[in-house]
This record gives C-alpha cells, structure tokens and sequence, in this order.
C-alpha cells in the first residue's frame, strides 16, 4: 500500500509574516497552501501547483522546512512535505471561492488556534529555526469530529 502524501508552501513577506488559507470546506480550518500529492506527481509539482490554485501565485522552492509523518485519529497515515518558497510574481488571491474563503497574511505570534498538526509542527521548526527536519506527529482531532 502506497502512503498517502500532501505537500504545503510555507511563504513569508518582507515584515516575516506567513501567508494563510482558510478552507471553504469541511471544518473550514486557517492552514498553509497545500493539499494532495496526485497520481503521477511529486511532491515539489504539488507544492507549486497547490500555490498557483489556492493563491494564483507562482512560486520558487527554497528548503524543505519538514517532512512530517501524520498518524491518528482514525485517519490513514500521511506524509505530509512544507517547503519554504518565495512568490516570484503576483499578488496572493483567491483563485477557487469554493475551495478558499480567505487569504491572509499573518504574523507568527499571531496565528490562528488551531492549524493542521503538521502546519503547526512546521511553524515550531520555522521559531526554532530549523530546516530538513524529519518527524511523526500526532494528530489531534479524531476522524469522527470531522463527519
């Protein structure tokens, strides 16, 4: 059985305040661009994809902040990638209003409450300046909240 993966974009702006996305979908979470690794794509292809469709920017990969195993709450297991990337043109904005409700730039004291486990394992890489880490997480919401 094939892991499933997902690849998100970790961007900053010159003040060092990270772009957010919040979901138009399900539990309408604030997360980083991102999503699912499709069939016959890599992880990279995904992260710059996910970023032109959810922020209609384009995007240079720098680092791979983290490789973050999610494991769980009743959800199959993830490997989920967060590279660090600078925009190379473009504003950020929305590209699919039913699939992103908001986009926001915010700082890193001042994010929402809750992000995705391994959103916010690569943000306290990202404070303890960190790069390349590898490690599992848990998740902490269990599968039958989200139905």
């Amino acid at each position: 059985m094939t892991l499933r993966q997902c690849a998100a974009v970790l961007l900053q702006n010159s003040d060092g305040q990270i772009l957010m996305v919040k979901q138009n979908y399900g539990q309408r979470f604030w997360s980083l661009p991102g999503g699912v690794v499709d069939p016959g794509e890599t992880p990279l292809q995904a992260a710059i994809r996910e970023a032109h469709e959810e922020a209609g920017i384009s995007i240079a990969l720098q680092e791979v902040l983290g490789l973050y195993l999610l494991q769980g709450g009743g959800w199959p297991d993830i490997q989920a990638y967060v590279f660090r990337a600078h925009i190379l043109d473009d504003e950020p904005r929305i590209m699919n209003p039913q699939e992103i409700a908001e986009l926001r730039w915010m700082d890193l004291q001042a994010l929402p409450d809750w992000v995705p486990r391994d959103v916010s394992a690569a943000f306290e890489d990202l404070q303890m300046q960190k790069q390349g880490v590898i490690r599992t997480v848990q998740r902490i919401i269990p599968l039958e909240r989200m139905v």
